[in-house]
């Protein structure tokens, strides 16, 4: 009888220990999530940039993804792992596409996905005279030193005190996201316009910005159309 109980014991723990542990991968697989509007082309995993069987980029990625692979979408030299939307994604392999979901590292889950305007139109433009895609971005707005030096900084976990000393002594302002990936704030128009007003309202909070996104050799800069703060998502600003 003694052994039932105890056995019972065991297996309510467990069960309760993996509801828990699940609980909390969900919740921080969520919270890592960015939504994101991104423009490139229709490939697989297998293949990425450049297709094994060339003079055919759709029935190779097609191939692929029968043998296993993952569709993913190529932008610039980046290439992200799509889930999710797998017959729309077949229809569109080898295309230039837009898609629109959550952003994890480099998994990429669709909402939508749908030809690019310029792919739709039959025409096509180089990279570098392609407009930028607008994305949307969630992060903190902080100081740029603190999370570049101290790698425990994160965009929910900080010391407000440490942001608003280095913002007042001129440090430049930042949107850091949950992946670690650092916004710089930069205007849509040349010559580039200071930026740091608009954003100092919103010094220590976590927002979600959109607008036209940049890269060049990791470096990441958003142009900002629209901003505002995300007042449900906690913050520990006590950090050391």
């Amino acid at each position: 009888m003694k052994h039932r109980v105890r056995m019972s014991l065991l297996i309510a723990c467990a069960l309760t220990l993996a509801v828990v542990v699940h609980g909390v991968l969900m919740a921080g697989s969520s919270a890592s999530n960015t939504h994101v509007v991104l423009t490139g082309t229709i490939s697989d995993s297998m293949c990425g940039a450049k297709h094994m069987m060339s003079g055919d980029d759709a029935k190779c990625a097609r191939s692929c993804v029968k043998g296993g692979a993952q569709y993913a979408l190529v932008v610039s030299d980046q290439v992200y792992v799509v889930d999710g939307k797998k017959e729309e994604l077949e229809k569109l392999a080898g295309q230039t596409v837009t898609v629109s979901g959550s952003l994890s590292g480099s998994v990429l889950q669709v909402d939508s996905a749908e030809p690019a305007k310029s792919s739709a139109m039959g025409t096509a433009q180089s990279t570098t005279d392609s407009p930028p895609q607008i994305a949307t971005v969630e992060g903190l707005v902080r100081d740029v030193a603190c999370p570049i030096q101290n790698k425990e900084a994160t965009a929910t976990k900080f010391n407000l005190k440490c942001a608003e000393d280095c913002a007042r002594l001129g440090s430049p302002l930042i949107v850091l996201t949950q992946d670690g990936i650092l916004y710089t704030p930069i205007s849509e128009t040349m010559p580039d316009k200071d930026q740091r007003q608009r954003l100092m309202p919103f010094l220590g909070k976590y927002v979600r910005v959109t607008g036209p996104v940049f890269e060049r050799n990791g470096t990441h800069a958003i142009a900002i159309k629209t901003i505002e703060e995300l007042k449900n998502v906690r913050l520990i600003t006590n950090a050391e």
